[in-house]
């Protein structure tokens, strides 16, 4: 009783305590507050002695803003800047009449536009950024100065008023003055800002204008696709189109092909000189080392093409920049002049002699022959002639090669691939001849683009595999304790994870666009990763599977290094037994799973109280339908706690010795000694009675019976007995071999050899040569051993029977 008033005491004080606290708390908040709305009227109505050191301090501060004004940016050469941006507004607007007025499509020449009007959108926000930060700057400023005005012009009505202070009308003048300067000051420049944000803001209204045009026109032109219908290839108004004309569309086309400017090494000569140095030091780098790239089984061609790789990695890498900067057809042109051939070197130093060389060469001469007739815009009579020429050369390859594959049982996996190349061929030229030639033009170079971007990647996918594998197996991973054994299984899960997100998250994004699913690269990927749907209240997109696979992927992986860090290095060196240290691996990878399970449900949004409410009716029915499953799991469980069983012993179920391989979670493998896996569900092991040999130590019993003639020395034959096991070093010395002396058999006189064997591994062949042994020794000391005998005795026989000899008869 007093120890519970003990305790009602103490629990009151502390409520006492903690409401004077805060009442304590709520006086020094009051007070605070009051103070702060004494400092406000302070601050409304400022003391005689802080006027005229607050006058003065305006001066100081309208020296800053003038200061300010001289650190501007200057505004005309920012003018000057979006005058240039306007002016190369001029060739996309005019080049985009052109398309509309030749109603051809050129799915190519839309594509340039696109990326020129980015380009220059996204120069235009480059030189906007400082003007809009000194508007918002100045705009601040103004603010200040005006609510600064306000509080002067109150001041002085206040303390003026009824008092005979002269001194201060001249302060108040100075402090009038200071405040109208930085206002006409600060107003002045934002009206001379907004004026050039305002020319801004017209050729930002220009560039939407033409984007909104390219949009109708990409409407068109995939509208056209189905629907641009060209007089038939035997028709009379197809050969009525090769007239006087058409030479003069020709040169009109050559003529409008953009050639390098006067100033383009001054603009873009670092450039060029970096991408040069790159592509020296890269060709300098392979033939450093050649001898090591030899010897690879991935990256050999590399060094048989030094200046091939040079080239081609120094053009790909420096094409995002020349695309950031901008460059006309010409450059573009030779650069992918540059990046074909190079590439096309590459793929035939990794087949030497294969068709599939044939294929990238025939590829890459058909990608810079398009370009170029696309570079002169070539007349549409003459462009669909070339169109059907060069499908025509690409049919017949592709059933050659065909036909090649078939014969050859290795590469039959390209056969089929080759032949539907063959329909869609022949589909184009039929479409071509027949007047659909944008629907021809779109299939032909979408598969062309496709084939390119593929190998392409092929290529980039070749090499980094490559470069996974140096890593684990050419360096000093390859000696670590913990990578050893298990680099094969380590790569192949490494290289499938980076695979698979190269082609999900670049590779499809490029066909996408190449086939004109979305006007640019980073709108496919975009795209692609929001696409989803909704499962109630959260969006599940591709992007979160990506994110919650690649986490639980991730898990399995850090799982298997756990594992193999655990059973190899950490439990080695404790002196964990084998069976002991495989279920604590197992445990953990249980674990480890299940909490990036988890991770990977919450990063596509689950929360946990959703994720409780959908185990709940797991659980309903897990009870219902998935008894012998949880049963089994549960099993697993008890199995891997206990470890009455563990994998490496040998247990006898159901007759049968066997040894325990694998202990899962929901059956255990086991293996007989004739080499049959045997899948035991988990709860047989914990509910039937089994036999393990090996539960407590890895020593078994042998009991090898002995059976020898009636007449031999008992002695001489426990001493042989002994003799044998003793000799064989497989045998256990402690506890030490026994002879018994049974019995007395109906042939033999009856022996027991009993004998510990000291791996269970061993039993079969110990008892093998004990045999042996006992038979080679019995043999030396004229040991006899036994084998069944009958004596027969006859009480009674036919007279007609005679057993006597003749002799005897006689």
């Amino acid at each position: 009783m007093k120890q519970s008033l003990k305790i009602i005491y103490h629990v009151v004080l502390i409520i006492l305590i903690i409401l004077i606290s805060s009442h304590v708390l709520a006086l020094e908040q009051s007070n605070d507050d009051q103070t702060i709305s004494t400092q406000e009227a302070n601050e409304s109505a400022p003391d005689l002695s802080e006027i005229i050191p607050r006058a003065a301090k305006l001066s100081g501060e309208l020296a800053i803003l003038q200061n300010m004004v001289a650190s501007l940016p200057d505004i005309s050469e920012i003018e000057k800047d979006f005058s240039k941006v306007n002016d190369k507004l001029k060739g996309p607007a005019t080049q985009l009449r052109e398309i509309n007025d030749s109603k051809e499509g050129r799915t190519s020449k839309l594509l340039e536009i696109r990326k020129s009007l980015e380009r220059e959108n996204k120069i235009l926000k480059d030189i906007g950024k400082p003007l809009r930060k000194a508007i918002r700057q100045f705009g601040a400023l103004r603010n200040n100065w005006q609510a600064e005005k306000q509080h002067w012009e109150q001041w002085q009505s206040t303390l003026l008023k009824d008092r005979d202070l002269t001194q201060l009308n001249s302060t108040f003048e100075k402090a009038n003055h200071a405040i109208d300067s930085a206002l006409e000051i600060a107003t002045s420049q934002l009206n001379s800002m907004l004026t050039t944000q305002e020319k801004a803001g017209d050729v930002q209204a220009e560039i939407i204008t033409l984007n909104a045009k390219l949009d109708a026109l990409n409407l068109t032109e995939r509208s056209g696709v189905r629907g641009n219908i060209s007089p038939p290839m035997f028709s009379s108004q197809y050969f009525y189109q090769f007239s006087k004309d058409l030479r003069y569309t020709l040169q009109t086309g050559v003529s409008h092909i953009s050639w390098p400017e006067g100033g383009f090494f001054g603009r873009q000569g670092l450039i060029a000189f970096l991408q040069a140095l790159l592509t020296l030091i890269l060709i300098v780098v392979v033939f450093w080392f050649r001898k090591v790239l030899n010897d690879s089984k991935r990256w050999f061609f590399i060094a048989a093409r030094p200046f091939s790789t040079g080239l081609f990695f120094g053009t790909m890498m420096f094409m995002l920049v020349y695309e950031y900067r901008g460059y006309q057809d010409t450059r573009a042109f030779v650069l992918l002049i540059i990046g074909v051939i190079s590439f096309a070197r590459l793929i035939s130093a990794l087949y030497p002699t294969s068709w599939k060389r044939l294929f990238v060469y025939g590829l890459s001469i058909a990608l810079i022959i398009i370009r170029l007739m696309q570079l002169i815009m070539l007349p549409l009579p003459l462009y669909r002639l070339f169109m059907v020429l060069i499908t025509s050369v690409s049919l017949l390859f592709c059933l050659r090669w065909a036909i090649v594959n078939g014969r050859q049982k290795t590469s039959r996996f390209y056969r089929w691939p080759l032949l539907l190349s063959v329909i869609y061929f022949a589909f184009i030229i039929i479409f071509e001849v027949w007047g659909k030639q944008g629907l021809a033009e779109y299939l032909f170079l979408s598969m062309i683009r496709s084939a390119a971007a593929l190998l392409c990647f092929m290529l980039f996918i070749y090499m980094i595999n490559g470069f996974i594998e140096w890593v684990f197996r050419g360096t000093s991973l390859k000696q670590n304790s913990l990578f050893s054994g298990s680099i094969d299984t380590i790569v192949r899960w490494v290289t499938l994870f980076i695979d698979t997100s190269i082609c999900g998250l670049i590779l499809l994004p490029i066909i996408l666009f190449v086939w004109g699913a979305y006007d640019n690269l980073s709108k496919a990927i975009t795209s692609l990763l929001t696409l989803g749907f909704n499962m109630g209240s959260q969006r599940i997109s591709v992007g979160l599977v990506i994110i919650s696979v690649s986490i639980f992927y991730g898990s399995i992986v850090v799982s298997r290094i756990v594992q193999k860090l655990l059973i190899d290095i950490v439990l080695t060196k404790r002196i964990v037994e084998t069976g002991s240290r495989v279920s604590i691996a197992r445990l953990v990878h249980y674990v480890l799973v299940f909490i990036g399970f988890l991770v990977a449900l919450l990063a596509l949004g689950f929360d946990f109280t959703k994720l409780t409410i959908m185990l709940s009716a797991l659980g309903v029915g897990i009870g219902f339908g998935l008894q012998s499953v949880v049963n089994n799991f549960v099993s697993g469980l008890i199995l891997l706690f206990e470890r009455p069983v563990r994998v490496g012993d040998y247990i006898e179920f159901g007759g049968k010795w066997a040894e325990i391989k694998n202990i899962g979670l929901r059956a255990t493998i086991v293996q007989t000694f004739d080499q049959a896996d045997v899948i035991i569900p988990n709860a047989d092991l914990v509910a039937n009675q089994v036999v393990n040999w090996t539960l407590t130590d890895r020593h078994v019993r042998l009991i090898i019976p002995v059976g020898v003639a009636y007449g031999s020395d008992v002695a001489l034959v426990m001493e042989t007995l002994l003799a044998c096991a003793k000799e064989n070093v497989k045998v256990a010395e402690v506890p030490p071999p026994q002879v018994l002396f049974l019995n007395f058999g109906e042939s033999s006189l009856d022996f027991e050899l009993r004998v510990r064997v000291l791996d269970a591994d061993n039993r079969m062949f110990v008892s093998s040569e004990l045999h042996q042994e006992i038979d080679r020794r019995f043999r030396e000391t004229k040991i006899e051993i036994a084998f069944p005998q009958r004596d027969l005795h006859l009480r009674s026989l036919d007279k007609a029977i005679n057993l006597q000899s003749p002799e005897i008869s006689e």
